[in-house]
């Protein structure tokens, strides 16, 4: 098994699934980055660019893993992170990555 790929992990746990557990963080993020660069050409799109201005906003935020079914409970929850908070998470990182990009 390869270790960065989830092609053929078993998310089987005592016969329960874990599979539909979430980085709620993650989806907004990646709608967020889509959402700034339709709106800024002073970004670079390159796959290395945008893959590291993504993990670097991920590595910003705090990790909200949640079950699929129980994304309502978790906005209405002390540990929400608004999208304002991702957003200006995501552009800190864009501008990071556009001051020093690895291409």
């Amino acid at each position: 098994m390869e270790i960065f790929s989830r092609d053929g992990v078993d998310y089987t746990i005592e016969e329960c699934s874990v599979g539909d557990i979430i980085n709620y963080n993650e989806i907004i993020a990646v709608k967020i980055i889509r959402d700034i660069l339709k709106e800024n050409s002073r970004f670079c799109r390159c796959s290395i660019c945008i893959e590291d201005a993504f993990a670097l906003t991920m590595n910003a935020l705090p990790p909200r893993y949640i079950q699929i079914t129980s994304s309502e409970k978790y906005i209405k929850s002390k540990n929400f992170i608004d999208e304002a908070m991702i957003w200006e998470s995501a552009m800190k990182a864009l501008e990071k990555v556009r001051g020093n990009p690895n291409h």
